[in-house]
């Protein structure tokens, strides 16, 4: 990708609406997500030449990803709507096979953890080229990126 070295996401915020806290699980997935994310990620947004890093803030509201974009040097401010209805059933599914894989690491099922993992893998994955989909006209992201933004919208979901 063209400008990679200036293209990723530098800071991300989420803004929640629950008043409840969130369960372990969620909070330690929803902090490593966004970790890896600032680590390791390749975001282009696909408007006229404008380059990041990037600082995102992320909602869902009613169903729909509102990401507010800005650049560093603070040129350039957006609100992008995505609706992820779309998304909804692959998040459900992807809670209950989370759900089972850590019973199942509770229980000592040591058997079955394996194709439990393989599958929730697969699930995420799915996840992650939904989102890649549902967002390509706005933004260029690499699968990794879609993983992990997945993760973000899952925490956010659930």
């Amino acid at each position: 990708m063209v400008g990679q070295e200036i293209n990723f996401i530098n800071k991300i915020n989420l803004k929640t609406n629950k008043i409840d806290e969130v369960s372990e699980f969620i909070s330690y997935e929803r902090q490593a997500a966004i970790h890896d994310l600032i680590n390791e990620n390749s975001f282009l947004v696909k408007e006229k030449e404008i380059n990041g890093p990037y600082n995102l803030n992320i909602e869902i509201n009613n169903n729909v990803l509102i990401m507010n974009i800005t650049n560093e040097e603070l040129s350039f401010s957006k609100d992008f709507r995505i609706p992820i209805n779309s998304l909804r059933r692959i998040v459900k599914i992807y809670d209950a096979s989370c759900k089972l894989y850590f019973n199942s690491i509770k229980e000592g099922s040591i058997d079955k953890i394996e194709e439990i993992e393989k599958n929730r893998r697969k699930i995420h994955n799915e996840g992650a080229d939904k989102f890649i989909e549902i967002t390509e006209n706005k933004f260029e992201i690499d699968h990794n990126t879609a993983r992990r933004m997945f993760t973000l919208l899952y925490t956010l979901y659930i």
